[in-house]
């Protein structure tokens, strides 16, 4: 019996060893045609685990599954590991409504607000509207990564960088964790209540997609869940949903700050330029400060905007640059997300200020 027991044990342990393992990840999607869309999963997995995975089912929406490969796979710092699943086309059919889904076992072990998250699957899904009315869509791209770090008792802020190629409408709100068959986790808590001890706040800006937690205080890795919604003459076309992780650790740093910004508009032709500045007036004598920038100016196809990552001290500088063309015209602002981040050895702290351009078509 006793022999049994140390079996079972051991067991219990390789499958938690090969198991733990999934961190974040989304499901995005391109449209082909009407009823041809090609879709990319991400996921940010636990690199020392040996439960890698060279392969994935996905399920689309319409009683049908497909096994997808691999095609890149990317070791990163702090045992993170990026995998690409992208190119895999998927023919459905005919309009309607599809929810496109994967569960993996399992999240990576510890994750404060997931009971026992060792055993919890892993699921992230995407809603894609196929409506002949209002044409083909493009789920938005998320520019920046969904694994993050802060620090404890300073202000944490996140800004996933979404941007449409279609220019529709976004809007952003929290959701919980899903674990096995879609369904809610139990025990799942908003990184927020996982210490009730002092009141802290953990929101989504709806318009610009920011996170905003102030401020943790428990060391550890959570888990959050956040709709990126599209809109369409009023009507939702869609939806990505990221499931991100956060790191939170004891340190010694205090947060840059990027000086205040101002929604704008430019005229076709013309050219908007303008000066960003972030300062770190508390750095460490070895700690620096980096200066970049997300949006979609930089990802559209013609003429793309500019602003070079800079890095300095106590103070640092870049100028934004974009040269604007008729192609640019959109019913929506471009939202451009400045990120300012110091260069203290672990974590990171970071600044983040987002800003709306609008490209307006010259008078007849």
């Amino acid at each position: 019996m006793r022999k049994f027991i140390l079996l079972i044990l051991l067991l219990f342990v390789l499958h938690a060893a090969h198991a733990t393992h999934q961190r974040a990840g989304e499901i995005t999607y391109k449209a082909i045609s009407a009823l041809e869309y090609e879709f990319t999963i991400i996921t940010y997995t636990y690199t020392p685990s040996p439960a890698d995975r060279p392969e994935l089912r996905i399920n689309w929406g319409d009683g049908t599954t497909q096994i997808v490969p691999r095609t890149l796979r990317q070791d990163l710092p702090n045992n993170i590991r990026r995998n690409e699943y992208a190119g895999t086309i998927h023919i459905f059919p005919g309009q309607g409504t599809y929810v496109i889904w994967l569960e993996d076992p399992n999240r990576n072990y510890g994750v404060l607000n997931i009971p026992n998250s060792v055993n919890v699957p892993f699921y992230i899904y995407t809603e894609l509207v196929i409506n002949p009315f209002l044409g083909p869509n493009n789920s938005v791209e998320l520019l920046s990564p969904p694994i993050d770090n802060g620090c404890v008792n300073a202000l944490f802020l996140y800004n996933p960088g979404a941007y449409d190629i279609d220019g529709d409408s976004i809007s952003y709100k929290l959701v919980n964790c899903r674990g096995a068959f879609g369904l809610p986790i139990p025990g799942y808590v908003m990184p927020n209540q996982v210490d009730n001890s002092v009141p802290t706040t953990f929101d989504i800006d709806p318009v610009t997609g920011t996170i905003v937690w102030d401020k943790p205080l428990l060391q550890g890795e959570y888990n959050i869940a956040f709709h990126i919604e599209e809109w369409r003459s009023g009507i939702r076309i869609g939806y990505v949903t990221r499931d991100m992780q956060i790191t939170i650790l004891a340190c010694d740093n205090e947060q840059p700050q990027i000086g205040a910004l101002q929604d704008t508009c430019v005229r076709v032709g013309d050219t908007l330029t303008f000066e960003v500045t972030a300062t770190d007036p508390n750095a460490k004598p070895t700690e620096d400060l980096i200066i970049r920038a997300l949006g979609g100016p930089f990802e559209v196809a013609e003429s793309p905007a500019t602003f070079p990552a800079a890095i300095g001290h106590l103070s640092v500088s870049s100028t934004f640059t974009w040269n604007t063309t008729c192609a640019h015209v959109q019913l929506q602002p471009y939202q451009v997300v400045f990120i300012a981040r110091d260069t203290f050895n672990f974590p990171q702290l970071t600044d983040i200020k987002t800003m709306n351009i609008r490209v307006i078509s010259p008078p007849p």
